[in-house]
């Protein structure tokens, strides 16, 4: 089967302690699952521009096979 390309961000990469991943179709969906998470499990209701550009900085493509 061929190799499908998703988003990847895993928390890990910006919060040493934290196991979340997630993986999405696009760049745009993986970053609103990872700025859902930092607010409810970093307690992060509001992101800021700083630390929502570090998350996309983060979200990288990786390669699935199906």
């Amino acid at each position: 089967m061929p190799d499908v390309e998703y988003m990847l961000f895993c928390c890990r990469d910006l919060e040493q302690q934290c196991g979340f991943r997630v993986q999405a179709k696009t760049k745009e969906e993986a970053m609103e699952h990872a700025k859902a998470h930092m607010a409810s499990e970093h307690g992060m209701k509001e992101i800021s521009e700083e630390t929502e550009r570090k998350i996309e900085e983060k979200i990288k493509p990786v390669k699935v096979e199906e």
